[in-house]
């Protein structure tokens, strides 16, 4: 017979340092869509990033989720200026006739 009592560790398993939260995560993905989607989801990128960024604010200021919340930040703000300027040309395509 195996014997499969002692092949498993009764320990529990502590989380890594390099665990990426998941506000950075969603900044990141919400930015990008935001290009994809004329912006639709930039300001939910804009929110993420924002919290994310007052939550990485410590001792390990140059971390992996700081980063992808700045770049989710930037994009979802071009993404916003995307969706203005859609808004901009279909009001005055729609009004201008």
């Amino acid at each position: 017979m195996i014997d499969y009592s002692s092949s498993t560790s009764s320990g529990t398993f502590a989380p890594a340092d390099d665990d990426l939260p998941a506000l950075p995560l969603w900044a990141f993905t919400l930015g990008l869509l935001a290009v994809l989607t004329f912006g639709l989801t930039s300001v939910p990128a804009i929110i993420c990033g924002h919290r994310a960024l007052a939550a990485a604010k410590g001792p390990n200021d140059e971390s992996l989720g700081r980063y992808m919340a700045i770049i989710g930040l930037v994009v979802g703000y071009l993404g916003a200026a995307l969706l203005g300027t859609w808004i901009i040309f279909l009001a005055g395509f729609l009004f201008g006739h």
